[in-house]
């Protein structure tokens, strides 16, 4: 364990040799996603293959992962965006407060899995939000998150990879 001061207050952190650490779900498989070389959309042939796997009209938890990775993988979105995105973050901008910090994060959403804590799985709480969802779900978190950040949201990457991800999810529907 260490301690640090911040601001005068000690401040502990400890490794995961010292507390027993389970990552969730989530972050066990987007720990093997592999980002594939970088385009904006996905061809016929891929779209139709991921019609044949997934409804989005009612996504389970798991699909959303699923679908999340294979995303990262055709190279529609990166990892750390696929990752933004199910963890419901929203960028906001920090300029105001710290110039050096052009943009961070924030998260509305609360983990509900009965008190268990784990790094990524507990930031947000999209994840457990979607357990059943989909397209409605992510729609419904994109809108929030525009109307509660303060970032551009036409020139924001994450809005514009958000939609990308929305188009795909609409697509799916069909």
């Amino acid at each position: 364990m260490t301690i640090q001061m911040v601001n005068g207050f000690p401040v502990y952190a400890v490794t995961r040799k010292e507390v027993e650490y389970r990552p969730s779900f989530f972050q066990q498989q987007a720990e093997k996603w592999v980002e594939g070389s970088k385009k904006e959309k996905l061809s016929e042939g891929e779209l139709e293959k991921l019609k044949k796997k997934y409804r989005s009209a009612d996504m389970s938890r798991n699909d959303s992962i699923a679908l999340l990775g294979e995303l990262v993988e055709a190279g529609v979105i990166s990892r750390g965006r696929a990752c933004a995105i199910y963890l419901g973050l929203i960028p906001i901008d920090e300029s105001r407060i710290n110039p050096a910090k052009p943009e961070g994060i924030l998260t509305k959403c609360g983990d509900a899995s009965g008190g268990r804590r784990n790094a990524l799985g507990n930031l947000g709480g999209m994840g457990t939000m979607l357990a059943v969802g989909g397209l409605d779900s992510y729609k419904n978190l994109y809108e929030y998150s525009k109307a509660a950040t303060d970032v551009d949201v036409g020139k924001s990457g994450h809005f514009q990879d958000y939609r990308r991800f929305l188009d795909i999810l609409e697509q799916l529907k069909a």
